[in-house]
C-alpha cells in the first residue's frame, strides 16, 4: 500500500489528512442543517405582512364617501324648499284684509296688542315677549313668529345690527285704514270669501334655486304671496307669467306656480288658511261647530239642548251662566253609559271628539259635561271664545264668560281688559262714572279706572 501511494505522488500523511478534513466539513454541514430544519419548524404559522397591508385602504374607503354626499344632496335642483316657519290658530268673522309692514325695531321696543298677524324677520334679530304669558322668543333672519289677537306683546331689537321686520297682518278693511307703524308694502282687497270659524293659519317660506319651480301649497281660500329676496316669474291657472320682485306681494285665489329664472336664488313666503279646528269634521259636530263663531253665545247643537224653559228666558246676564245642569244627564248617564261620570254619556263623547275616560278632556278646569250643558262651551278647545283665556280661567277666577271675547259688551276685549287697562272683563264701567271702559278708553281718551 505503501508503495501505491507514493506511486500517486502523495504522501500517505497527506490522504489521511485530507480525509479528516472532509469528514469535518460534512458533519458541520449536517449540523447547519439540522438548526435550519429545527428553526424552520419553530416559525408560527401566521399570513405574511404584505396581505394585511393591502386590507388597510379598503377599510379607509367607507369613511371618505360620505363625507362628499352632503355637498351635492345639500339642493336638488326641481324640488321645492319650502318650509313652515310660524302657525297659530285665527277666528274669521267677516271680511279681512293681508296687510304687509316693513318695520324697523329700537332696543326697547313698545307695548302693542297684536292682531292676528305673523313677525317675519328680514335683517338683525329681534326678541317678541308675550306681555301676558312672559313668555319670549328670539328671531333671525328668515324665522317667523305667531302671534294671536289680543295679546298684549312688545317687539324689540338685540345685536348690533339693526333689527327689520315684516309683520303680515290679517284685519278687518276698517283697521287696514290706519297707519300701524313703519312702512306699509302691500294691503290686499278685501276678502270676502273666507268661511266664518276658526281655522289653522300658517306662514310658510319657500327658496327657489335657479330655474326651479314649485306650486303653492294647497289652502283655504285667497292666499298671501310676498317675494322677500330676488325675483320670480308667477301664473296662475296656467296662464302667462309674470315677474313679482322683492317686497311686492299678490293675493291668489286658486293655483299659482312660482319659477325662478334668474341666476341668483329667489325667496318667498306664503300666509294661507288651513284645516278648520272647529271639530267640524266630526260626526254630528256641523251643527254645534257652525253657529260658535258668529253668534259667540254657546257651541252647544239645538238638539242636544234640553228643552228651553220659562226660567231661561228672563236671564240678562249674558251667556256666563245659562242655565243650571239638566235633569236629563243623569238619565242619559244610566241609558248610555258615562265611564268618567262628568255628565256626557260615551256616545254623546263620541259625538264631540272628546274621551270617554277624561272628566276634562282639553284640561281646562271644566267637566266636559259641565261644558256642554252649564257654560256651552267646547269641551275639546280650552279657549272657546279665543280671547287668550282658558275657559276654566273665565268662569272660576275672572266670572266673565267663556263665550264671548267681550263679556260686559264695553268694547274692550276680557284680556285687554285684565292684562291691559286693568279694568273688569265682567263690568261695564269699572269705575262707575257712567261712561263704559270702552268708550273711555277708545274714543275720550279718558282713565277708566278714575271717575
Amino acid at each position: 500500500m505503501q508503495g501505491a501511494a507514493n506511486a500517486g505522488g502523495l504522501p500517505t500523511w497527506a490522504v489521511r489528512g485530507g480525509a479528516v478534513a472532509l469528514a469535518t466539513m460534512l458533519a458541520l454541514s449536517a449540523m447547519v442543517d439540522q438548526r435550519e430544519y429545527i428553526a424552520a419548524q419553530d416559525l408560527p404559522t401566521q399570513p405574511p405582512s404584505p396581505v394585511a397591508v393591502e386590507q388597510t385602504p379598503q377599510a379607509q374607503a367607507p369613511v371618505d364617501q360620505p363625507q362628499a354626499a352632503p355637498a351635492s344632496a345639500e339642493f336638488t335642483a326641481g324640488a321645492p324648499h319650502i318650509d313652515t316657519i310660524a302657525q297659530g290658530l285665527a277666528n274669521i268673522d267677516g271680511p279681512v284684509v293681508w296687510r304687509v309692514r316693513e318695520v324697523g325695531l329700537s332696543s326697547t321696543g313698545a307695548p302693542e296688542t297684536a292682531a292676528t298677524s305673523f313677525t317675519l324677520q328680514r335683517g338683525g334679530a329681534s326678541i317678541v315677549r308675550n306681555e301676558l304669558t312672559s313668555r319670549r322668543t328670539r328671531l333671525e333672519p328668515g324665522e317667523g313668529f305667531f302671534m294671536p289677537s289680543g295679546d298684549p306683546f312688545l317687539r324689540y331689537a338685540v345685536g348690533s345690527d339693526p333689527s327689520i321686520v315684516w309683520v303680515l297682518e290679517l284685519i278687518s278693511p276698517d283697521a287696514a285704514a290706519g297707519a300701524g307703524g313703519g312702512t306699509v308694502l302691500y294691503t290686499s282687497d278685501p276678502i270676502n270669501d273666507y268661511p266664518r270659524g276658526t281655522f289653522d293659519v300658517e306662514l310658510q317660506r319657500g327658496v327657489l334655486l335657479p330655474n326651479e319651480a314649485t306650486e303653492l301649497p294647497p289652502h283655504t281660500g285667497p292666499a298671501l304671496v310676498m317675494i322677500s329676496s330676488g325675483q320670480v316669474q308667477a301664473s296662475a291657472d296656467g296662464g302667462q307669467a309674470s315677474p313679482i320682485g322683492a317686497g311686492s306681494g299678490r293675493l291668489v285665489a286658486g293655483s299659482l306656480v312660482l319659477r325662478n329664472a334668474d341666476q341668483q336664488p329667489a325667496a318667498f313666503v306664503v300666509a294661507t288658511l288651513g284645516e278648520p279646528v272647529d271639530g267640524a269634521e266630526q260626526p254630528g259636530g256641523t251643527a254645534q261647530q257652525g253657529t260658535q263663531p258668529t253668534t259667540q253665545t254657546t257651541a252647544v247643537p239645538t238638539v242636544l239642548l234640553p228643552p228651553v224653559d220659562q226660567q231661561a228666558q228672563p236671564t240678562q246676564a249674558p251667556v256666563l251662566e245659562p242655565t243650571p245642569a239638566p235633569t236629563e244627564i243623569p238619565q242619559a248617564v244610566v241609558a248610555e253609559g258615562d265611564t268618567d261620570g262628568d255628565g256626557l254619556s260615551d256616545a254623546e263623547e263620541a259625538v264631540y271628539g272628546s274621551d270617554p275616560l277624561n272628566r276634562d278632556y282639553d284640561g281646562d278646569g271644566l267637566a266636559d259635561g259641565e261644558e256642554i250643558y252649564v257654560h256651552g262651551t267646547d269641551p275639546v278647545n280650552n279657549d272657546t271664545d279665543g280671547d287668550s283665556l282658558t275657559d276654566g280661567e273665565e268662569v272660576f277666577n275672572y266670572g266673565n264668560s267663556p263665550v264671548s271675547q267681550d263679556s260686559d259688551g264695553d268694547g274692550l276685549g276680557d284680556a285687554d281688559e285684565l292684562f291691559v287697562y286693568g279694568t273688569g272683563p265682567a263690568t261695564f264701567d269699572t269705575d262707575g262714572d257712567g261712561i263704559g271702559d270702552g268708550e273711555e278708553v277708545l274714543v275720550n281718551g279718558t282713565n277708566p279706572l278714575g271717575p
